[in-house]
């Protein structure tokens, strides 16, 4: 079925199976019945014609996904706030929109749609070009940059990814994270659209969520590394049988946590996708295809790849230079003004900044993104190699690597380490091995646990203020 617009699929299976589930929430089911009653009775209480903006900032509840359709039925735009922000964050982002309407409490949400009446007609009938997102994403201050989507690159997305995972009316996926966070969202609305059954939560508890996945009902799960690794770590330690497939993103998957994936759930394929909020899906990598493993992959379905020099011509093989996409699935850029950084077009080709090298294959390894180099002495260092190489490291569980500046040699390459065991003589045996001396860090830290943003990836912030505060422990 080829998709206009973001809910087509979605009421095509309400009028093909009224009473299939379409979303089971700790526990109850809400079929495709209910969940298009529910749609039509939200979109009526929208007034696209005065272009109304609906803001969500929400913890995982169906309402959630009951908004998001609903006013993107009748011609809205969702807002999709991080319930997490500071106070200071949220009225920031409040007074940039200007949203019509703003939900920010789950039983408000519910009486707001009861009210409405489901048989007016909506005001507005979107199309493919119309946005029907307005998505965040950190600037390289911190503050929140807003990007729109029009529904035409989210229905281009779903034809893609279908071909990649094999999603459809069988798939039973399982949503670990918060539906703030882009992977999950996508996830979800991709299932409804193909007619499956998504799997949730309010909130995320590792052992509920490996007793989901081991249950027998589950055959998908999508979800950052991060929440993986929690949910390995429950008790007792289950397998799962069921589980066909396991999507991934937001970080590269290291090498030990794909073990451990593959003897929790031994029938599934570990899939890793890179993409960016702003790009949509980009590279993707499976282990039956030959993907080196510190590559994130080849160019995904309908994705051009391209690297460049910062001249602007073509990058040899294994040259570092800037990534370059080309496909249907890129956003419309920021909204507002923003920090320079980022996204950027260039005829008919994106990029938001991100450094890799192309192999022979055409498999794609990042180094880094544009700010993020250090130059120490002269040479030029991308954390995300050292990264990398030490995240292979045995007894690592996670590293974030930085440059700290210094009087003589301008940045110092900082390695941060969280994980018990690994030796400051075997991460520097283990760096000799991969990486030329410049690159070796030369600073040492060790930190108990990393904190993590919605999306899964290390809290830079927090690091700098930790280190910044004398509150690490240094490697010795």
């Amino acid at each position: 079925m080829t998709l206009s617009i973001i809910t087509d699929g979605v009421l095509a299976a309400a009028a093909h199976a009224p009473d299939q589930a379409a979303i089971v929430f700790e526990g109850d089911e809400l079929t495709y019945g209910q969940l298009a009653r529910h749609i039509g009775a939200l979109a009526s209480g929208v007034d696209a014609k005065r272009a109304w903006r609906v803001a969500v900032s929400l913890s995982n509840h169906p309402v959630l996904l009951e908004i998001f359709f609903g006013a993107v039925h009748a011609g809205g735009v969702v807002v999709l706030f991080e319930p997490r922000w500071p106070q200071e964050t949220f009225d920031l982002m409040v007074k940039a929109h200007a949203p019509q309407i703003l939900f920010a409490d789950v039983e408000d949400a519910l009486i707001w749609r009861n009210a409405q009446d489901g048989t007016r007609a909506i005001s507005s009938q979107p199309t493919p070009d119309m946005p029907f997102l307005i998505g965040f994403t950190s600037g390289t201050t911190g503050t929140p940059k807003a990007f729109i989507r029009t529904h035409g690159t989210w229905t281009a997305s779903f034809a893609a990814s279908a071909g990649e995972y094999g999603i459809g009316p069988e798939t039973r996926m399982l949503v670990p994270g918060p539906l703030s966070h882009g992977l999950s969202l996508y996830a979800a609305v991709e299932t409804l659209n193909a007619g499956g059954t998504v799997f949730m939560e309010g909130r995320f508890d590792s052992d509920r969520m490996m007793e989901l996945a081991c249950g027998g009902q589950v055959n998908t799960i999508a979800a950052a590394p991060t929440l993986l690794d929690l949910m390995l770590d429950s008790h007792p330690p289950r397998i799962g049988h069921h589980v066909r497939a396991i999507v991934t993103a937001g970080a590269k998957l290291p090498p030990r946590l794909r073990e451990r994936l593959t003897a929790a759930f031994p029938n599934a394929a570990v899939i890793e996708y890179y993409g960016a909020s702003e790009l949509s899906f980009v590279s993707i990598a499976r282990a039956d295809e030959g993907c080196p493993p510190e590559s994130v992959g080849r160019a995904f379905a309908g994705v051009e790849l391209k690297v460049s020099r910062d001249d602007g011509a073509p990058a040899a093989v294994d040259e570092v230079g800037t990534v370059w996409v080309k496909s249907a699935m890129v956003s419309s850029g920021y909204v507002g003004e923003t920090d320079g950084t980022g996204f950027r077009t260039q005829d008919g080709w994106a990029t938001v900044g991100d450094r890799g090298s192309l192999d022979a294959r055409g498999f794609l390894t990042l180094v880094g993104r544009e700010g993020d180099m250090i130059i120490s002495g002269g040479l030029n260092v991308y954390p995300q190699e050292v990264e990398a190489v030490l995240g292979a490291a045995a007894k690592v569980a996670e590293v974030l690597v930085l440059g700290e500046a210094d009087e003589r040699w301008g940045q110092i390459v900082t390695a941060v380490i969280a994980g018990e065991g690994a030796t400051l003589a075997d991460l520097k045996q283990h760096c000799a091995e991969h990486l030329p001396p410049y690159k070796h860090p030369r600073r040492w830290f060790r930190i108990a646990a990393f904190a993590h943003t919605a999306s899964g990836k290390i809290d830079r912030a927090d690091v700098l203020s930790r280190l910044k505060q004398g509150r690490v422990q240094v490697l010795t």
